[in-house]
């Protein structure tokens, strides 16, 4: 009889499991990453499976290089992943694959209070909140201490201007007996020319998000980028994009020790922290009248439109988004929580650095930031004008007034179609 009542609850057991396990939602994330920011979406998961039982996550993971093809070709065929990493949002809003989020962000009172608002304005589309971002995309300048040590140069500060960092940037310059750079002072990131627009008191448009007029060939914009021209042209003491095809990404000429200075953000830490020599990070240098600015914005989640589980994927992003998930990301010390605001997040970040990296850094520099440009025509108007001009003036074919005057009439006709 006690061995009849065993196998029968067992049974039960079973039966109890089976019937648990068919009651359990499965959906897809996706996400890219280099290997050193893969570990805090594993450790998402599993929080989140530790959090509730009805959901479990399977993931679809790709390299930067790959991913959004494969995204791309999801969405068209109405099989895109029901939570998805992205950045852009307005341009994948206007295509109708994302879902609109404020149904369910009022119903459940979901906070939005500790993101800056202009994170939620790049996560909107027509008056409609489609996503939040995961982090902000804060740039600092990570320097090399042994090599400043080695020139007898003092450290960057927060009283830098352009002037330092190019005079910087010349005097750490190395040269063998050609001439040839065999160290560079500064290597630069080719997507970041906002924010030297930006720190030069010009625009890009005259509302990033909803532009009526291009403003990047205006007297503040060339002198900015004529700037970058410059340090690469004449002082070559900056490598060129060209170059960097073959030397290397900032990343890695920094890690390597083949340049003193990069501007980048905090993902590179964990790379960095593998470097045989001391460093740590400054703020941005102001402009020459003393203006300072940062990028804000930043990837982050959204759901698919046609996700066959729209709730499961909801409560999902719930936890990415909440404090729970911006708290593992913000403990990596790789990713400036995109709730900043939230003083507990931000302590979570700073803490989690390492205690000889400058990190109170992140935070004060993603409190300078400024929306880029982010409407639905954008990445097309940067990759087929803006990006094709600006390759002529970084390679000395033309210099920035008359390449940006040229740039500028070709956005203005793409604008004027689009209408």
């Amino acid at each position: 009889m006690n061995k009849l009542l065993i196998r029968i609850a067992l049974a039960l057991t079973l039966i109890g499991a089976l019937i648990g396990a068919s009651a359990q939602t499965t959906i897809t994330w996706s996400f890219w990453g280099d290997p050193g920011e893969l570990p805090p979406n594993y450790e998402v998961i599993e929080a989140f499976h530790a959090a509730q039982d009805e959901v479990r996550i399977e993931v679809q993971h790709a390299p930067w290089g790959a991913y959004f093809d494969r995204i791309l070709t999801q969405m068209a065929g109405g099989t895109a992943p029901d939570v998805m990493f992205l950045n852009n949002i307005p341009s994948y809003a206007a295509r109708g694959v994302l879902a609109p989020l404020d149904e369910l962000i009022e119903r459940d009172g979901f906070d939005t209070e500790a993101y800056h608002p202009g994170l939620l304005e790049i996560f909107s589309y027509e008056g409609q909140v489609y996503g939040f971002a995961r982090d902000n995309d804060t740039n600092v300048l990570y320097y090399n201490q042994d090599l400043f040590d080695e020139a007898g140069m003092a450290y960057p500060t927060d009283a830098w201007r352009w002037d330092d960092i190019r005079a910087a940037a010349q005097a750490l310059t190395v040269r063998d007996e050609r001439g040839r750079a065999t160290q560079y002072g500064l290597a630069l990131e080719k997507n970041r020319y906002p924010q030297w627009v930006y720190q030069n008191q010009g625009s890009v448009f005259d509302d990033p998000l909803e532009p009526t007029e291009f403003m990047m060939d205006e007297p503040e914009a060339v002198a900015a980028i004529q700037f970058i021209a410059d340090m690469i042209l004449v002082d070559g003491s900056v490598p060129s994009f060209d170059a960097m095809a073959q030397l290397g990404s900032t990343t890695e000429l920094f890690s390597t020790g083949r340049v003193a200075m990069v501007m980048t953000n905090a993902a590179r830490i964990p790379t960095f922290m593998d470097a045989d020599f001391a460093w740590d990070v400054a703020p941005l240098p102001a402009g020459p009248d003393g203006t300072r600015a940062n990028t804000l914005g930043g990837a982050g989640y959204v759901m698919s439109a046609t996700s066959e589980h729209p709730e499961a994927a909801w409560t999902f992003l719930q936890f990415l988004a909440g404090p729970e998930g911006q708290s593992i990301f913000a403990g990596t010390g790789v990713a400036v929580p995109a709730s900043f605001a939230d003083p507990e997040v931000a302590a979570t970040f700073v803490n989690a650095c390492p205690e000889t990296v400058s990190c109170e850094v992140f935070i004060s520099e993603t409190e300078r930031g400024r929306l880029a440009p982010m409407f639905p025509d954008w990445r097309e108007i940067e990759s087929t004008i803006v990006v094709p001009h600006l390759d002529l003036i970084y390679t000395g074919e033309m210099s920035a007034e008359d390449a940006l005057a040229q740039m500028g009439a070709e956005v203005r006709r793409f604008m004027a179609a689009s209408q």
